[in-house]
């Protein structure tokens, strides 16, 4: 049976995390995104219940794991971030089955160097790096313009416009930074001044790359602007929120480079071992897709890259949730034959 074709329907815990500590409208959002995937998940026919926690998993002993699948969007324990992979260990220790990919793919995509060299040892196409431990190094890199990211910082986290960098200074103040902010090393490649596209991909056994999302940058003229920095992803008052564009599929005046993007992004989604679903983002060097980040936990809010692709394809959110649901489904019903 294919990846995520339905068999049965499953009763689904949501499983989603609230820090007391978050602004006010980051908890409203959460609160939203949740009521929205409960919605949908009724509207497909899924007995579901919610469970929001901070800081313990106790109360699942409540619910049977031969009765409820996990939809995991736990991110963190006790408010500590990039605590993902300890979500999912509990939930295994307790005989869950969720959605998602496991705690040891949490854990590799949680250190970009270690993704990288994943990467290279596929031959897959992704840009040269070095991780820098002290700002005294930067006169050794040479390559610019570049880009500096937190080596164990999660996707756009503690990305701006100052982590474009063009000379070994500014390279070393963002290293300082970058150890100042986070206590974390930098990993820092050239940046491209190019065309990006983000490519969802699900399934298990043969997994498929959805159409190419653009990040369409028109408009922007400093090139330290056309980067899709965390505030720019999050924040609606934000210029970048509001005006970058986000066509799909992409790019319809270079089918050759859309047919590569979905070959590369399912190629990096197998190397690195995800699960149901997820996202590989991507700008090109000439006509060859370069692999910037691989995302085991992409967001799955109506406005993300891959409920946009999947909709574009003529599927519907709600759709969209049951075929993940259905990947994990299958492996439910393997644990119970």
């Amino acid at each position: 049976m294919p990846d995520g074709q339905r068999r049965t329907q499953p009763k689904i815990l949501l499983l989603c995390n609230e820090n007391p500590s978050w602004p006010e409208a980051d908890l409203l959002n959460s609160q939203a995104m949740l009521r929205a995937l409960r919605a949908a998940l009724t509207e497909r026919g899924h007995p579901s219940e919610s469970y929001v926690y901070f800081d313990a998993l106790d109360g699942l002993s409540r619910y049977d794991p031969h009765e409820w699948l996990v939809w995991n969007w736990g991110e963190e324990l006790a408010g500590q971030a990039w605590t993902e992979a300890e979500v999912a260990a509990a939930l295994e220790q307790r005989g869950f089955i969720y959605t998602g990919s496991g705690p040891g793919v949490f854990r590799l995509v949680q250190d970009r160097a270690a993704v990288k060299a994943q990467l290279e040892k596929a031959n897959l196409p992704t840009l040269p790096w070095r991780v820098f431990h002290t700002p005294a190094a930067a006169p050794e890199w040479t390559a610019f313009p570049a880009i500096v990211k937190g080596a164990n910082q999660h996707a756009s986290y503690g990305i701006d416009d100052r982590s474009v960098v063009t000379s070994p200074a500014a390279l070393a103040e963002r290293i300082a930074y970058i150890r100042a902010q986070f206590d974390d090393d930098a990993l820092v490649e050239p940046f491209l001044d190019s065309r990006e596209f983000h490519v969802g991909v699900w399934g298990n056994h043969s997994p498929q790359a959805l159409w190419p999302v653009e990040l369409d940058y028109t408009g922007f003229e400093d090139m330290h602007d056309r980067l899709y920095t965390y505030e720019w992803k999050f924040n609606p008052a934000s210029r970048g929120y509001r005006e970058i564009k986000m066509p799909c599929p992409a790019p319809l005046d270079r089918p050759d480079w859309q047919a590569r993007l979905m070959e590369v992004a399912t190629a990096a989604y197998r190397a690195i071992g995800l699960r149901d679903y997820g996202r590989v983002d991507l700008r090109m060097l000439g006509d060859e897709p370069q692999i910037l980040d691989v995302n085991a936990n992409p967001d799955l809010d109506q406005q993300s890259v891959l409920p946009l692709a999947a909709r574009a394809m003529g599927l519907s959110y709600e759709e969209t949730l049951d075929r993940i649901i259905g990947c994990a489904a299958e492996r439910m019903a393997q644990k119970t034959c």
